[in-house]
């Protein structure tokens, strides 16, 4: 079983995505610290006692991590304590040859979050003029130097019927990895719920078109927070699948103590509707975010019997 700690670094940011869950997080821990940033002092000090409990895999998260001057020396300060290193970021920055070649050669994965296959969408995102364009330099830059990028992509009302275009996009710049994940109504997403968050049966039809290129062209994708009875065929394509089996997950954020997010996410952030108990896969399948069931119900959900697999 691997050990993955996601730990929050702060909560600065320079896109403002309509979709992002930190907003509250960030209200949260300026009212609970009076700052909204871990010292570099403090995320050593994680860092350590990670290592010391077990812990196998870090990601580095925020906010934009990118927008830290000490963001590699807590890279280089994790991989001396064992912890392989992941990086959860907007790209932004890394557009700068010099800012990426700090981060270049560490054994970084890189998870590069691009919203649309051009900048009209992308930066409708972001709400972030000028994103689109340094996110695939970013990402074409690091490509190009051979780190290992993974692609997020976050669904929307705004994007999502340009998801097989990004798809695309993303197989012609090379990125060999894609996470398709279904927004969580927290934050931003909460405030304009109708405005941000789809419908399942609406975005299906892009999203699967969207996997299904991506993949033809040799690459592997994932899923996340899309139930399994949605994913016909290809249950496995869930990230959620894998993640049950073979890793655990804390989360450490600024607004509270840290939390066992493999439990709670399946816990407490999801629920299913009354007729998953009748599915196949219901003991494999975390269900749906519980705002996006308290809005719509549970009519989408068609339980997988017996005779459909």
């Amino acid at each position: 079983m691997t050990r993955h700690v996601d730990i929050k670094l702060h909560y600065a940011c320079n896109n403002r995505c309509i979709h992002c869950v930190i907003a509250d997080q960030r209200d949260a821990a300026m009212a609970k610290r009076g700052r909204d940033f871990r010292t570099t002092a403090e995320v050593v000090a994680e860092l350590v006692d990670a290592a010391r409990r077990g812990f196998d895999v870090v990601t580095f998260t925020g906010g934009e991590p990118t927008l830290r001057r000490d963001l590699p020396d807590l890279v280089r300060a994790a991989r001396d304590l064992g912890l392989a290193v992941g990086l959860q970021t907007n790209g932004r920055m890394l557009a700068y040859p010099e800012a990426r070649g700090r981060l270049c050669g560490l054994g970084l994965r890189f998870v590069v979050a691009l919203h649309g296959p051009d900048a009209t969408v992308h930066d409708a995102v972001t709400a972030s003029p000028g994103a689109f364009d340094q996110t695939m330099a970013a990402i074409r830059g690091l490509v190009a130097t051979g780190e290992k990028v993974t692609a997020k992509v976050v669904m929307s009302q705004v994007n999502v019927p340009h998801l097989p275009a990004l798809a695309a996009l993303l197989a012609e710049a090379s990125v060999r990895r894609m996470n398709l994940t279904f927004p969580h109504a927290l934050g931003l997403a909460r405030r304009g719920f109708d405005s941000v968050v789809p419908r399942y049966r609406d975005a299906m039809p892009f999203a699967t078109a969207a996997l299904e290129a991506f993949e033809a062209a040799g690459g592997q994708a994932v899923t996340e927070a899309i139930p399994l009875c949605l994913l016909g065929d290809r249950p496995d394509r869930a990230s959620e699948h894998h993640y049950r089996a073979s890793v655990r997950s804390e989360v450490r954020q600024l607004d509270q103590d840290p939390r066992d997010w493999s439990a709670d996410r399946a816990g407490e952030g999801k629920a299913k509707a009354p007729g998953c108990a009748t599915c196949r896969l219901d003991d494999r399948c975390e269900g749906v975010w519980r705002e996006y069931l308290e809005a719509f119900g549970g009519d989408e959900l068609s339980p997988v019997l017996d005779q459909e697999i």
